[in-house]
């Protein structure tokens, strides 16, 4: 099934690489090669990117080899899709390997510039936050529409395995998450708690506000970085992430608030 239904899609500036994605699953369907499978190529991909980051080599390749990483991330949900083989397995193990790989690229990107480490440090947790306002809209947004419900809303309690999955395994990677997830979701929902926007069982979150946000997802996050790389831009990166995306985040998150609160919604349905 696909993530949404088709009326609560949006234009998703992060997902550019879906197109490629579901092209290049059509094409592996009658093969052996699975979900979890791909999770560890767009993982390795990752890997020579950062490689050719930190040593200032073939930037241009670098980048290229971000947005195949988007690419093959995207395909790993849709080849999981595609063969009706759901898996909180997949998800828990895409979510770690992202998180590791954004902090490596980080790292590659401020060591030679002698960026200090404190610096590189609050820039990821900042690109973490900005993703996982992203995220946690969205799976708001699928579990209103009745869409896609793999990822839960909550993660605090351990899922039920699905029947191809190894407990123990999915148990593990479950624990994982929540040492390297389970305090962003809970600064995120902590700050949006009881907000009428995103109550699970409110109208779904309007498309207008999903297609603004979605410039904090990992897709759009790496294009942006793919484009220093091709411009030989690196120094902007953390002005970027740390300055202006933070400023744009604050900003959402207020509007939201003040859109969403129980007053204003009130108020409104006297009017």
């Amino acid at each position: 099934m696909p993530k949404l239904p088709p009326e609560h899609k949006f234009w998703d500036l992060s997902d550019y690489a879906r197109p490629g994605a579901i092209w290049l699953v059509k094409r592996l369907l009658p093969t052996s090669i699975g979900a979890i499978t791909l999770t560890w190529l767009f993982t390795a991909v990752g890997l020579v990117s950062v490689l050719l980051i930190f040593n200032r080599y073939a930037l241009t390749l670098a980048g290229s080899l971000l947005i195949l990483k988007s690419l093959l991330d995207a395909a790993d949900g849709e080849m999981a899709r595609a063969r009706n083989r759901p898996s909180h397995t997949g998800r828990y193990l895409d979510s770690i390997n992202d998180l590791i790989l954004n902090g490596l690229v980080l790292f590659a990107i401020g060591i030679p510039l002698m960026i200090p480490v404190w610096k590189i440090a609050l820039t990821w947790i900042s690109f973490q936050l900005q993703g996982t306002i992203f995220n946690y809209f969205y799976v708001i947004k699928r579990h209103q529409a009745s869409g896609d419900k793999t990822s839960r809303i909550s993660e605090v309690t351990s899922p039920v395995p699905y029947p191809q999955e190894n407990p123990r395994v999915l148990f593990m990677l479950h624990k994982l998450y929540l040492i390297f997830y389970g305090w962003q979701d809970w600064i995120i929902d902590t700050m949006f708690k009881g907000n009428q926007i995103t109550n699970s069982r409110s109208r779904p979150i309007p498309n207008w506000i999903m297609s603004l946000i979605s410039i904090f997802g990992l897709g759009f996050q790496l294009l942006i970085i793919a484009i220093l790389l091709c411009t030989n831009t690196l120094e902007l990166t953390f002005p970027i992430f740390l300055i202006v995306y933070n400023i744009i985040a604050a900003l959402v998150v207020f509007s939201v608030l003040i859109l969403g609160s129980k007053k204003l919604q009130k108020r409104a349905a006297r009017l």
